[in-house]
């Protein structure tokens, strides 16, 4: 089967993406950092990769923000974190790591204000040896009632997941305060995991939200969404979650990462794939298409940015009654009426409503439903629609990513 490349999601020209890092806007300029080895397209050496756009549609790669550091706390990988907003400078928080074990400090670096060089890691933060935490990874930062704080993904002794909490009050020395979330029903009804990853917690419509990303035993799994609140239970901050969901109904979506702006949140993940043979291509992994988040119905529902859509799209054109096979073309497809279905060999049958957008980059399918939650599938075995009549659906161009 050949490979199916992505055209219009931001991806490295080459090499190896995860987890998407450092989200910020600076003059008028979004900067998206993410898990990046340049050596090859495999998971390994991981650096900060760095791109940049004025619309989160059209991206320009930049060069590499900063590499494991010989000898450094991150020796062995400079792992996921976050911007650092609120210093008189720019400033990232990420899990530097020294060896396959995966024990990993808190890592800041202070940045140029073109976000282009970076100093050498600060350890601000190590793996607290209380609450039964023997692992804990990429920070996110936030701010309560007054307070700078910080959450990060850990898991137990006892096999269980939970959630980190730190004050940094003082940005160079960040004190555990204690678990936020641990053993949450909630949470574990929808999946199992041993360790919580890349947590984002974040204030939306009146609640707080948590993001997780569930890693079992090794294993990649769903990303949650918990809507509740924050609560001081025997002198702690609590996060009480009072419902959850899966976030993506898809296969592909992993450790996102949400920004908070002066419009709806931000959200961009990880669409995964696995290490390629650089024979066959010379990258793999791509982000998602930016996100904006809402709270509706009792769920966190997402749609893609209005600019960065207007951006992409270009002439429209009805398509036939039938089948229509959705293969390394580069589309947004709306639906207008009932009758639509997607189906594929690997992933089964997705019936469509109106209202709902599909936008097709080569291997990856992205689906906005008008009422729910999205979807992302990534497989070189194309897809197909299915339309009842003509007229329930049209597809709108893309227009193509300048080199």
């Amino acid at each position: 089967m050949a490979a199916a490349t992505t055209s219009y999601h931001l991806r490295p020209a080459r090499g190896w993406l995860n987890d998407p890092n450092g989200i910020t806007r600076v003059d008028g300029v979004w900067h998206v950092f993410y898990q990046h080895n340049p050596l090859a397209p495999a998971h390994g050496h991981i650096s900060w990769g760095h791109a940049t756009s004025r619309d989160l549609a059209h991206w320009e790669d930049e060069p590499i923000a900063f590499s494991p550091t010989p000898g450094g706390p991150d020796s062995f990988g400079c792992w996921s974190g976050v911007f650092v907003p609120g210093h008189d400078r720019p400033a990232v928080a990420y899990s530097g790591v020294v060896d396959s074990s995966a024990v990993s400090t808190i890592c800041l670096r202070w940045g140029s204000p073109d976000l282009r060089d970076w100093g050498p890691p600060v350890v601000v933060g190590r793996t607290p040896s209380s609450d039964g935490i023997v692992i804990m990874r990429d920070p996110y930062v936030l701010e309560h009632q007054g307070r700078r704080l910080a959450v990060l993904g850990a898991g137990l002794a006892d096999g269980g997941p939970a959630i980190a909490l730190f004050d940094r009050e003082c940005e160079t020395d960040w004190r555990y305060i204690g678990l936020l979330v641990d053993d949450d029903p909630l949470l574990r009804r929808i999946g199992s995991a041993d360790i919580w990853e890349c947590p984002q917690l974040f204030p939306l419509g009146g609640r707080w939200v948590l993001i997780v990303s569930l890693n079992h035993q090794g294993r990649l799994c769903e990303v949650v969404a918990a809507i509740g609140d924050l609560v001081e239970r025997d002198g702690r901050l609590r996060f009480i979650a009072e419902s959850a969901h899966i976030l993506d109904d898809g296969a592909d979506l992993y450790a996102p990462q949400v920004a908070l702006t002066d419009a709806d949140p931000l959200l961009l993940g990880w669409v995964r794939q696995p290490d390629q043979d650089p024979a066959v291509r010379d990258h793999s992994g791509c982000l998602s298409l930016p996100r904006r988040l809402s709270l509706a119905g009792g769920e966190v529902r997402s749609r893609i940015d209005p600019g960065a859509a207007t951006a992409l799209i270009g002439d429209a054109s009805a398509l036939p009654a039938g089948r229509t096979v959705l293969a390394d073309r580069r589309w947004a497809i709306d639906v207008l009426g009932d009758g639509a279905r997607l189906s594929h060999p690997a992933r089964g049958v997705v019936d469509l409503s109106p209202g709902d957008q599909v936008w097709v980059d080569g291997a990856v399918l992205e689906l906005y439903r008008h009422s729910g939650i999205p979807a992302t599938w990534r497989h070189d075995e194309p897809w197909e629609l299915r339309c009842a009549t003509d007229g329930t659906a049209r597809a709108q161009a893309i227009i193509p990513r300048v080199p």
